[in-house]
């Protein structure tokens, strides 16, 4: 009972946080409309190069990333996040993300050509997109809040869930759907109004709710990693 009130109590502490940083950094809500239209410009500019354009455009998806987590660590730590983060995070971590791309893109192509003439080929191979998204997820966080690079930071990812999977995958699950739920909302609120308007708002809120989420992981892992579950617990019983 001790271990689930220690749960409870650190989720409650991670979306407090977190709301209060968003309070003081809303405008980074913005920035997934920056990366949108950034990389709308971008498919429009690539589009007649073909695989060259195609890579150029997965560049340009792995820096609006890297940006992305950038701002995100700095919230985290406490600092205010500014236009200055913005645009220094399109590097910070870029060759961390290409390199985890690339050793994960070319088994998973591998893969899904021998799945391709298999009896329930594309069965097995959703089936293991799912376990690497499971395996996977905390790899943003391990990226901007420890050491880990290259194959470190996949098997760190994995020993990250073995260890907090319940901890961690459920209240991702839940914000997932309560996203989803959201973005129903915002449609059907804004159904009837101008074209622009419709998407403005579900722009904003999408932007507000993607800001909030990624920034209670960055909370929530630094809670949970390179903690177990009875140093947690204790460290609730001296809080109470």
């Amino acid at each position: 009972m001790s271990t689930v009130k220690a749960t409870l109590w650190l989720y409650a502490t991670a979306l407090r946080r977190s709301w209060e940083s968003l309070l003081k950094n809303w405008v980074v809500s913005l920035a997934p409309w920056a990366y949108a239209g950034l990389l709308s410009i971008v498919a429009l500019m690539v589009a007649p190069l073909g695989m060259i354009g195609g890579l150029v455009l997965g560049l340009a998806t792995q820096a609006c990333i890297s940006s992305g987590l950038y701002l995100v660590k700095n919230i985290v730590e406490g600092r205010r996040a500014d236009f200055k983060d913005f645009i220094n995070g399109f590097t910070v971590y870029l060759w961390e993300l290409l390199g985890i791309a690339f050793v994960v893109w070319i088994p998973m192509r591998v893969l899904a050509m021998a799945l391709a003439s298999t009896p329930n080929g594309g069965l097995i191979f959703g089936l293991i997109q799912v376990a690497l998204y499971i395996l996977l997820n905390p790899v943003p966080e391990l990226i901007y809040q420890t050491r880990s690079s290259g194959i470190g930071v996949i098997s760190d990812s994995y020993y990250f869930v073995v260890e907090n999977w319940l901890e961690w995958l459920l209240p991702n699950i839940v914000l997932t759907i309560a996203g989803y739920w959201i973005l129903n909302f915002l449609r059907a609120i804004s159904i009837g109004l101008p074209s622009v308007m419709q998407i403005f708002i579900v722009a904003v809120g999408m932007g507000l709710c993607l800001s909030y989420f990624m920034i209670f992981r960055g909370f929530l892992f630094a809670e949970l990693h390179g903690s177990t579950r009875r140093s947690r617990a204790y460290r609730y019983k001296m809080q109470g």
